[in-house]
């Protein structure tokens, strides 16, 4: 019924949604199912059940290094191969059936590699087939007037035969296999080892993309280079040189995906330090299930970084049919930490969620999963899945939890006391009224801050009620009709004060990145003065302090020079510990003091995570630097240097 008036129009369009690299995910794909419809085949309709596998090999394009000194990448695979007609028709139809009759919204879409790759490689996609003998290339490119098949025949064939040469040793071997090259967008072009990119780029991009691979009988691996291109071999056969060790690393190494290689990380800290909990749901996810698969990673340099191949500890994806998506890392993976209960230590976990049911789906692109067609972090069931998680967090992470947050302890337990106690008088300036269940009082209360028999978290503080009046003017509401939780409709209920105590860090930016941030830009706190730990600004109850904030190391040096100028270590230990805790004491009041405004109607929760945001807090530490100074100033006179009195005339 459709009919395409511009195919090419169509093809920018959606190449243009498509992630980087995205081609070499489309052409690994093909690869797999070409070898399993080969086992299939040879298997009597079972896949997987002949006597040898296949393989898929991301290589130079030795042939044509040889023909054009370019180095060009190439997938060569070992599937069943494609015939000249079926060459002709899968490069030039857009969402064609194909080969595995499997055209669905969630299964092969038919456009895949022909979308990304002649897209991204103007000069063309070049392809050589085997099948039953017959050896066939097509080239498919951009002509200068639309995406089309390129003449690559002696006499301008668009198809032509090409011979054994053209081919790897191992398609030759199994008789069937195709081999895909890149030829990039120029005339010169080095596509196996971009300009911008580093060696592995392409090992490191398959590991990201995939959960696993290479354990179903098809061994996918990568040339993965070293050293400068004039060093690079010039020949498969000096390439095989290297493999056995004669000259430097030009090997071909074994793609396991992400899955795979935290399982092995993990594993040398013992079996109990991964595992999966598996979550029903509930009524907003409407029977959906998911699987959250967990890891616990050694420390950075103990000689197990995992960097090299894939993302590292702080990292979560979502994953579908054997493939992960929606990859959130570093920094900007804190809320989604948080939101599973992971405080402290999130450098040294890992995360995979994988939803389950038929309203799971990707976008076109790949590069989303979709739930009831919304992204999956955008969704309900998302959220419902976290609470569940954070409601049974396994052992190891909790272990983990604890001793990051134990690595970090206040060195002076006095501190908090001395700060607290000259806050006293502040804080009681401005408080919401907070109420504790209590069948035998007369007073009732409503509300989600009213604490059970047991109490809430934070240190509940009873205070009883006066009998006094708040003197107020005539045309002035009282500040209890904002902040009160009392309701007539409620349940018996004693008024008591809620302090929430905030534990202070003083980190580095890099020490940062083990914790989940709230309102974390992706920047941590890079240049910022200081951030919050937890789930939302109104009730996260622990503040880092960047120590390598330039606003911090101003005051610091002002005071050396001031009371310190001969360069003592010892009077400069004690300067920086007088700054904190007068830095603490600001910080402190200004989060207390902004959360007192809290009241369910101007000042609601989802506020405070920009109003407690990174920026914000230091706006917060730059203001009244003056009073921080002074006070120090004042502690630190003791440590200026006496002058001698003048001697009299």
């Amino acid at each position: 019924m459709f009919k395409v008036e511009n195919a090419d129009f169509i093809a920018d369009k959606l190449a243009s949604e498509l992630l980087p690299n995205q081609e070499f995910r489309e052409v690994a794909k093909n690869a797999e199912e070409a070898i399993h419809r080969r086992l299939a085949a040879e298997g009597s309709g079972e896949v997987g059940s002949a006597e040898t596998g296949g393989r898929i090999v991301f290589d130079v394009d030795w042939p044509l290094l040889q023909i054009s000194s370019n180095w060009y990448l190439c997938c060569a695979d070992d599937g069943d191969g494609m015939s000249r007609s079926e060459l002709e028709r899968y490069t030039t139809t857009l969402a064609v059936i194909g080969a595995n009759q499997n055209q669905t919204v969630r299964g092969n879409q038919g456009m895949g590699l022909k979308i990304s790759g002649p897209t991204r490689h103007k000069k063309g996609v070049l392809i050589r087939s085997l099948k039953d003998g017959e050896r066939t290339m097509v080239q498919v490119g951009w002509t200068g007037s639309e995406y089309s098949l390129i003449p690559v025949g002696q006499k301008g064939e668009l198809v032509t035969s090409v011979p054994e040469s053209h081919f790897p040793e191992f398609i030759l071997q199994r008789g069937s296999g195709t081999v895909v090259t890149f030829l990039g967008s120029e005339d010169v072009c080095n596509t196996f080892k971009p300009e911008a990119a580093t060696r592995g780029w392409l090992f490191k991009y398959l590991h990201q993309r995939f959960f696993r691979f290479s354990d179903d009988q098809v061994d996918l691996l990568v040339r993965v280079p070293s050293g400068d291109l004039e060093e690079w071999p010039r020949s498969e056969t000096e390439a095989a040189a290297r493999m056995r060790g004669e000259g430097r690393s030009f090997n071909l190494s074994k793609v396991k995906g992400t899955a795979s290689v935290w399982d092995d990380a993990s594993g040398k800290l013992g079996d109990e330090n991964r595992g999966v909990v598996t979550l029903a749901g509930s009524r907003s996810t409407a029977g959906m299930g998911a699987r959250i698969h967990w890891w616990v990673l050694p420390a950075s340099g103990s000689g197990s970084d995992v960097s090299s191949r894939t993302a590292s500890g702080g990292s979560l994806a979502v994953l579908y049919q054997n493939e992960l998506h929606d990859w959130r890392q570093s920094s900007q993976a804190s809320p989604f930490f948080a939101r599973l209960g992971v405080l402290f230590g999130k450098n040294r976990i890992a995360f995979v969620i994988e939803p389950l049911g038929e309203r799971v789906a990707s976008d076109f692109a790949r590069a989303h999963v979709l739930i009831d067609g919304k992204p999956f972090f955008e969704s309900s069931a998302w959220l419902a899945w976290a609470d569940q998680f954070r409601e049974n967090v396994p052992d190891a992470i909790t272990s983990i939890m604890a001793e990051e947050h134990a690595r970090l302890r206040e060195e002076d337990p006095q501190r908090a006391r001395r700060i607290r106690d000259r806050l006293k008088d502040v804080m009681k300036l401005l408080r919401p009224r907070r109420f504790r269940l209590s069948p035998s009082s007369e007073t009732t209360a409503a509300g989600s801050e009213v604490s059970g028999p047991e109490g809430g978290d934070g240190d509940m503080i009873e205070t009883q009620t006066g009998e006094g009046v708040r003197r107020r003017g005539p045309n002035r509401r009282g500040i209890g009709t904002l902040l009160s939780q009392a309701d007539e409709h409620g349940e018996p209920a004693t008024e008591v004060f809620a302090s929430m105590p905030i534990d202070v860090k003083w980190v580095t930016e890099e020490e940062a990145q083990s914790f989940s941030l709230v309102s974390d830009s992706g920047d941590g706190i890079r240049d910022r003065a200081a951030a919050l730990v937890g789930e939302d600004g109104l009730s996260a109850g622990v503040l880092l302090m960047n120590r390598e904030f330039r606003g911090y190391g101003a005051i610091l040096a002002a005071l050396n020079e001031f009371a310190n100028p001969e360069g003592n270590e010892e009077k400069a230990g004690l300067i920086e510990d007088w700054v904190q805790e007068w830095v603490d004491q600001k910080m402190i009041e200004a989060i207390h003091g902004l959360r007192q405004l809290e009241n369910g109607r101007t000042w609601l929760s989802t506020q405070y995570d920009s109003a407690l945001s990174p920026p914000a807090l230091t706006a917060a530490f730059m203001a009244d630097r003056y009073a921080t100074l002074n006070a120090v100033k004042r502690q630190a006179s003791s440590l200026v240097p006496k002058r001698p009195d003048a001697t009299r005339s």
